[in-house]
């Protein structure tokens, strides 16, 4: 008998899906890493820079209680 996956959210999200997700520039979000406590992204390889969802969740829930 054969299970059917359900399919997982990713995990992860790189720049351009940032961008997409705070509608603001990629410049923009490296500033918020630098200052504005955004969660530091890893790096995956020499090409690829990724930020954790769940990181990015508790960020935004920190700012959302903080107002």
């Amino acid at each position: 008998m054969q299970t059917k996956q359900t399919p997982q959210p990713p995990a992860y999200l790189r720049l351009a899906d940032m961008r997409t997700r705070y509608r603001v520039s990629g410049s923009t979000i490296w500033n918020w890493c630098k200052t504005n406590g955004l969660p530091a992204p890893h790096k995956l390889g020499a090409n690829t820079t990724v930020w954790k969802i769940a990181d990015l969740l508790q960020w935004e829930a920190s700012r959302t209680s903080a107002k």
